[in-house]
């Protein structure tokens, strides 16, 4: 029988990054799907990492789909919930310290472009969608865990992806012609990711203004789908607790959730 060699340098990860403990397959339906399915084993290893080399059925935000093919960096990181002291109502506030961790690594290893956090979830360069993030707060044997999903579009490429996705996402590879090492993009994101959850925690003026900067939807006319209102108006910024602020013809709007239809 011939094993699958995996594409990861598992020893380097527990090495270099402060995960304890990476669950690997070859291939998976779904990262966070698995995540929650050993939520009890992973937390009393916490933290820790489901890792493939490609998933078949990712998922995103309200029931979506996230579409990936090989070559794609996909994997959920998986917290204690009490070891990060950040209120239940402000965790959207980890999204976005995860896409400025990604934005952040995505600069480095590919400078000549611009890389933008789009509220609430997402990392994009130009209109394109690079990068998705779920997170998702589960219990179990009565221990809080958080699922921090992370999809990063680096090797695959979009060209090869229907129609409808490939208009509106793209990939490091399409964006400049060369693969790039998945170890080592993984262990830069998890521990920009260990950086700025810390910097949320202890400087969280610092952090909300790095990620302003970062919004792609600051200054911009948005429409927001929020618990079934469509709302639009001038995008002020994101708030304290990881909220779009939107100046409307009715006032100061705040949106806690929903999906961005327009910008």
């Amino acid at each position: 029988m011939t094993l699958h060699a995996p594409q990861f340098d598992i020893a380097r990860i527990l090495r270099d990054t402060s995960v304890q403990h990476v669950e690997y397959h070859p291939s998976l339906s779904s990262t966070s799907t698995v995540a929650s399915e050993l939520l009890g084993p992973l937390l009393g290893r916490a933290p820790a990492v489901v890792l493939a080399d490609e998933q078949t059925a990712g998922r995103g935000r309200k029931g979506n789909v996230w579409w990936s093919s090989a070559g794609a960096l996909t994997f959920s990181l998986v917290l204690n919930a009490c070891e990060v002291p950040i209120a239940a109502e402000r965790r959207p506030l980890i999204a976005l310290a995860a896409g400025l961790a990604v934005r952040t690594v995505l600069t480095d290893i590919a400078p000549g472009f611009e890389f933008f956090v789009k509220w609430p979830n997402d990392v994009l360069t130009g209109a394109q969608k690079i990068c998705g993030i779920l997170v998702e707060q589960q219990t179990a044997n009565d221990q809080q865990g958080l699922i921090i999903g992370i999809g990063i579009n680096v090797n695959n490429s979009l060209r090869e992806a229907p129609a409808e996705v490939s208009q509106r996402a793209t990939s490091l590879f399409d964006l400049c012609g060369q693969s790039f090492e998945l170890t080592d993009v993984l262990i830069r994101v998890l521990q920009q990711l260990d950086l700025r959850i810390t910097q949320f925690v202890n400087q969280p003026r610092l952090a909300l203004s790095e990620v302003n900067r970062a919004s792609l939807l600051s200054g911009r006319t948005v429409t927001v789908l929020s618990r079934d209102a469509i709302i639009s108006g001038h995008c002020i910024g994101i708030d304290e607790d990881g909220q779009l602020v939107l100046q409307t013809e009715q006032g100061l709007i705040r949106c806690s959730t929903g999906i961005v239809q327009q910008w």
